[in-house]
């Protein structure tokens, strides 16, 4: 007795073996960029700045520092994907009827797309733009008699200028300016203003 397959089953085996080897072929793709990443370490240090939506509040700025792990996997020639996880530490201070000073410790993990130029020499230029998810580790404010806190939670938006020298291979040198545009509100007390953590600095860093 002949069994005929029914065309729809035909049409879902075919759709199967379709999605078998589109998975195969991404997985090898993926699995040769993954060959090619490189990781890296970095310190940036950084000038602190809070701006606020009320006219009366003074702010000051203070030093701070980002430092931590990239891991950057190129897409193509000119384009990189770069993550990672950084210790940041960002704050300022408010001056109304008292001085508020914040300092204010966060575990980063960024998503950045990073576009270089072709070689010149043994350098390359970039700019790198993305964004940022910023959780809270630990908190500082003084004076310590005040109730106030901070938000668990911040998101940044980040654009860097920069160039990079080639070691050899893989291995590389980097350097850029950066802007950190903190785009939520930072304080989380209801009685304070809404406040944003920004940050301005140098990044150096090394690759391999």
């Amino acid at each position: 007795m002949n069994y005929r397959f029914p065309k729809n089953m035909k049409k879902l085996n075919f759709l199967y073996l379709f999605c078998i080897l589109f998975s195969f072929s991404f997985s090898q793709e993926f699995s040769n960029k993954l060959k090619n990443a490189r990781m890296g370490l970095y310190v940036a240090p950084a000038i602190n700045f809070i701006q606020t939506d009320s006219k009366d509040i003074e702010t000051n700025s203070k030093p701070g520092v980002v430092y931590g792990y990239a891991l950057e996997v190129a897409l193509n020639e000119f384009h990189r994907l770069e993550s990672g996880f950084g210790i940041t530490y960002k704050g300022g201070v408010l001056s109304q009827n008292q001085i508020i000073d914040y300092k204010v410790q966060y575990l980063t993990v960024p998503i950045f797309i990073k576009m270089r130029s072709r070689e010149i020499g043994y350098f390359n230029y970039f700019a790198r733009i993305g964004p940022s998810i910023n959780l809270k580790i630990k908190e500082m404010i003084s004076p310590n008699t005040l109730n106030k806190t901070t938000n668990p939670g911040l998101i940044d938006i980040s654009i860097f200028i920069g160039m990079e020298y080639s070691l050899g291979g893989k291995t590389s040198v980097e350097g850029s300016v950066f802007f950190n545009n903190n785009i939520t509100n930072a304080l989380g007390d209801n009685n304070d203003p809404d406040a944003l953590f920004h940050q301005i600095g140098l990044r150096f860093g090394f690759l391999f």
